[in-house]
């Protein structure tokens, strides 16, 4: 599978990113790095491509794994919340091509990305969090932070990483902190006097362990990129169901919880959709990198197949005949065995592969100019998955390769599913057939005319003066 790694480092591939690389090329993947700030947004009357520098379009890979889209310059650092808008984008983008994002369902809870909405969506669902306000003033009154005893915490609520987080001894220092991060930035909170937190590692709705993490001598803040000491803490029923519950809040399948305890109560600090573990895994010996990329290959990668030998089709033949066979809904003459292996070495198939195992398949063959579709079938496990699409795209590509003038096919009028996939994928109904199926049931005749493609002037970058890339690959097929 080809996997692309969004990083947040130009020049060299931090801890998280290196080993994602790392468990990836194990499996077979080919991974290619890049940084945040070299993605190309195109935007023309044709529609919208977002692609590498060097011209590679994003939907070219099958799974996209973004870490932080933070940049830091050496004068100036632009937050996440600046520059989030790019992964809604990038996530919209993605799922119109029918692959996936890391924690892209976040993008229906999470608009923008900043402690002010998490404390928002963490209070309206009645998770317990440090008291906290925020003004939108710029010069605050007094009464605002009555309810705070001095000191107190004030954070600026696009910060990351224990980066813009302040002990407060007197009221002045907040119009200071406002004057420099512009009003409305910054978050007061109530100060609790422990220099212990937990962090708490959510993967696909189950908590696979936490770390404690202690502020070094004169430092309120725990962070492990601060100067934090963590080491391997117990998962307690509590911290549990609070971590679950703040994930699925933000609809996170890869999170960190940051949690403190104080007066045996429990407070959630914050959630990270995109979190580190560089000390996680070192405190607590859990491969992180490993159980991120098994739940992704588990629940999103799967490959596709166009070129078959005789000897292949042979192997994959009796689970392409369970898959033929695994269908509620059959509407065309069920084949024997022996029928069906004689289709399937006599035409072109398409085959969708996960963990090396046949889930779905579409048989084809070419007559003249014109493309005909004969067979599909998808494992019930896998269906609603869109599927049949990706197969019904990937022969549109092959069928403009080979310069063919249309693609036909015949759906059963009463499988209202599989007419919209090729609906969906731009064909259009060109008649009926009477009968055509079993049980005296209509065809409805599909095509799909080829476009002559078109050529298009670049948009002016070149590959010597644009890539910013990293390119890991690993020539074993997945």
């Amino acid at each position: 599978m080809r996997i692309l790694l969004l990083g947040f480092s130009a020049k060299k591939l931090p801890y998280v990113s290196r080993r994602l690389v790392q468990e990836l090329k194990k499996r077979g993947h080919t991974v290619n790095y890049m940084f945040w700030g070299g993605l190309v947004f195109q935007f023309s009357k044709k529609g919208v491509v977002i692609k590498r520098p060097n011209g590679t379009d994003l939907k070219y890979y099958d799974y996209i794994i973004p870490r932080n889209p933070l940049f830091k310059g050496k004068e100036e650092t632009t937050y996440v919340s600046h520059l989030y808008r790019h992964y809604l984008l990038l996530v919209r983008y993605i799922n119109e091509h029918y692959k996936h994002v890391l924690n892209e369902k976040t993008i229906i809870k999470i608009p923008f990305y900043d402690k002010l909405l998490q404390h928002y969506l963490l209070a309206k669902n009645g998770l317990p969090i440090v008291t906290s306000l925020l003004y939108t003033g710029k010069h605050t009154p007094d009464t605002v932070y009555k309810k705070f005893k001095k000191p107190y915490i004030a954070k600026n609520v696009e910060g990351s990483r224990g980066a813009q987080v302040f002990l407060i001894e007197k009221t002045e220092q907040i119009e200071n902190l406002v004057g420099v991060s512009g009003p409305g930035k910054v978050l007061i909170q109530k100060y609790i006097p422990t220099k212990h937190d937990y962090r708490v590692i959510v993967i696909g709705g189950k908590v696979i362990g936490a770390m404690k993490r202690t502020a070094k001598e004169g430092e309120f803040r725990a962070n492990v990129s601060l100067g934090g000491a963590a080491e391997e803490a117990e998962v307690t029923p509590e911290m549990q169901r609070l971590a679950l519950k703040a994930a699925k809040i933000f609809n996170a399948e890869f999170a960190g919880v940051d949690i403190i305890k104080y007066k045996n109560k429990h407070y959630i600090l914050e959630v990270n959709i995109f979190p580190g573990f560089e000390g996680f895994e070192s405190a607590t010996k859990i491969n992180v990198a490993e159980k991120l990329i098994s739940y992704i290959e588990e629940k999103y990668l799967w490959s596709i197949e166009t070129e078959f030998d005789t000897k292949t089709k042979k192997k994959i033949f009796d689970t392409l005949y369970k898959i033929e066979k695994d269908n509620p809904e059959q509407t065309e003459k069920p084949f024997t065995k022996k029928d069906f292996l004689d289709t399937v070495l006599q035409r072109d198939l398409i085959v969708i592969y996960k963990n090396q195992e046949p889930i779905a398949f579409m048989t084809h063959y070419l007559s003249g100019k014109m493309r005909r579709i004969t067979r599909m079938g998808i494992l019930k496990d896998f269906r609603g998955q869109r599927m049949g699409r990706r197969m019904i795209r990937q022969l549109i590509e092959i069928s403009k390769t080979a310069k063919n003038k249309k693609i036909n096919v015949i759906v059963p009028a009463n499988n209202k599913k599989r007419q919209l996939s090729f609906k969906k994928a731009g064909f259009t109904k060109k008649g009926k057939k009477k009968g055509y199926f079993i049980n005296n049931i209509d065809g409805l005749v599909y095509e799909y005319k080829i476009q002559k493609s078109k050529k298009t002037r670049s948009a002016g970058l070149t590959k010597k003066s644009a890539e910013i890339t990293k390119t890991y690959s690993n020539t074993k097929p997945k």
